[in-house]
């Protein structure tokens, strides 16, 4: 059994993974054993029969929505920015399900290619363990997510008392509310506890997934970054001195390491980053958009700016962590740059290549990759769309009945 000081990659993400599964993420047994055969992910165990409630009640739920919109209600941009939501973030929970049944081999294979990192003389004692960024981060964007989710009900709740207040309050407010706030689902079904109860779990499993899927790219990103930053603290003793080239060689050898496991995770993380980066860059065009038509109580305006800065929060989060990676991976080329001609040998010059040519980054299928570059181009995206779309602003009256619904949140 390792020591409690190894600093390794599932001993640092594995309480998360275990609070996921709470909302049917990672259907796993045996995360906190004593070695990696311990974990343990079976088929029909209760863990995997929930994930499949999940997708059964997330692909009713998605039935609903456009069966409704298509031939009930309207399809305008509310209505495909749901459709979104439900097909991303289902995807996204279909793609954590088929990690989690190859988690045991990936984490080997992580474990393998890590071990050397985890020893001297690459090992340090650091107060800022990646155990402990990790819990850092992951319980900050949890409790962000959260109190989104808090501010959201405390809204919907406020503009439907007042509906029910100032309108119309022949129907119990309890069953109004949620026939106003969820009409797709309740046009099918007739109101009940059951299906309230169940709504709301499907509901709040979307939530936590759309939050967890930037967190797992930054949990990650920041696991490979580390190994790259351990390196270079490790390599700098070796600036501008006369080095051995056995002493290169075997450099060469570790540095090369963490690129394989870089590039044995970005064929596991693809499906995961586009879902993601999808999602994210849809809805903040689709909320930004929104906040110059958007009229409501103050409670609901208060929600919807801090629903808007979180996620573009996040966003940039996920993206600058995981650009770090590359960023981390070129620092080497400082030193190598340094070496005196005297020690420059062929593993030197092997290194120096490798460095100059890999492409040490995670990325969506090869389409775009996660380095500081994107995050420019996802900007200027942005700002081109909002310039256009201001033109399509149609202005708010002056005047507005609140029991038309024109103080509705949505």
């Amino acid at each position: 059994m390792d020591p409690p000081e190894i600093d390794d990659f599932h001993r640092a993400v594995r309480p998360f993974l275990l609070f996921s599964q709470l909302f049917s993420l990672f259907p796993l047994s045996g995360l906190f054993g004593a070695t990696l055969q311990d974990i343990r992910f079976r088929w029909f165990g209760p863990g995997t029969i929930y994930s499949f409630y999940f997708f059964l009640s997330a692909l009713v739920t998605l039935t609903a929505h456009l069966n409704y919109s298509l031939n009930v209600g309207t399809l305008g941009p509310a209505e495909i920015s749901g459709t979104m939501y439900y097909v991303l973030n289902l995807s996204g929970a279909i793609v954590f399900l088929v990690i989690a049944t190859r988690w045991r081999t990936i984490m080997e294979k992580w474990r393998c290619l890590e071990e050397t990192f985890l020893h001297p003389p690459y090992a340090e004692r650091r107060f800022w363990s990646l155990k402990r960024v990790v819990v850092v981060i992951g319980a900050t964007m949890l409790v962000l997510a959260f109190v989104e989710d808090a501010l959201h009900v405390a809204s919907v709740h406020y503009t439907n008392l007042q509906y029910f207040q100032r309108c119309d309050n022949s129907t119990p407010f309890w069953t109004q509310f949620y026939q106003r706030e969820h009409p797709k689902f309740f046009h099918y079904l007739p109101y009940s506890l059951p299906a309230v109860l169940l709504l709301e779990l499907t509901h709040k499993i979307f939530l936590y997934v759309w939050t967890f899927m930037d967190l797992f790219i930054i949990f990650v990103a920041l696991g490979l970054a580390r190994r790259y930053e351990q390196f270079y603290r490790h390599i700098i003793q070796y600036k501008g001195r006369h080095v051995m080239g056995t002493v290169w060689r075997q450099l060469r050898l570790d540095y090369g390491r963490i690129s394989i496991l870089v590039a044995y995770m970005e064929d596991i993380m693809a499906p995961i980053i586009v879902c993601t980066t999808a999602s994210d860059l849809y809805f903040i065009f689709f909320q930004m958009f929104n906040s110059f038509q958007f009229s409501a109580s103050i409670l609901s305006e208060v929600y919807f700016k801090f629903s808007l800065v979180f996620l573009i929060f996040r966003t940039l989060a996920m993206l600058m962590i995981a650009s770090n990676i590359h960023v981390a991976s070129l620092r080497p080329l400082n030193i190598l740059r340094s070496v005196p001609m005297s020690s420059w040998t062929i593993d030197v010059q092997r290194f120096t290549q490798e460095l100059l040519s890999s492409r040490n980054c995670l990325s969506g299928y090869g389409f775009f990759f996660l380095n500081r570059g994107v995050i420019l181009a996802m900007a200027g995206t942005l700002i081109t769309y909002e310039l256009v779309m201001l033109k399509e602003v149609n202005p708010a009256p002056e005047k507005s009945d609140f029991c038309d619904g024109d103080k509705k949140l949505y």
